[in-house]
């Protein structure tokens, strides 16, 4: 009985596993590249964006004491929100920090909802 159980729930994990998976929307390059190009053409983003994380996730590198990260972070929201994105997270890192040591401290974060 047991064992009936256990493969009822891994196959129902599996199950869910593959409606999410199936079921997420994917960013295109084209709405990938919109973004990334926008960002570019503030002067708080010095670089393209860092990553893009199963399209859920945006890293974005500023130069740390310039910026306000936690506004670079709601800028960064209203411009995926513009280009009609609203399922992603941005992220704030410290883009000098990230070249010299490789140190990847999260400054900020905004959920784009």
């Amino acid at each position: 009985m047991k064992r009936t159980i256990i493969i009822l729930l891994i196959a129902a994990c599996v199950g869910v596993t593959w409606y999410i998976a199936n079921s997420t929307e994917r960013l295109t390059p084209q709405q990938k590249s919109a973004v990334e190009n926008a960002l570019l053409e503030l002067p708080e983003f010095p670089a393209r964006p860092v990553w893009w994380q199963d399209d859920s996730v945006l890293a974005i590198g500023v130069i740390a004491g310039q910026v306000n990260p936690h506004q670079a972070a709601a800028k960064a929201c209203n411009v995926l929100k513009s280009k009609g994105i609203f399922t992603t997270v941005v992220e704030i890192y410290d883009v000098v920090k990230i070249q010299k040591e490789d140190d990847w401290k999260q400054l900020a974060a905004d959920s784009c909802r």
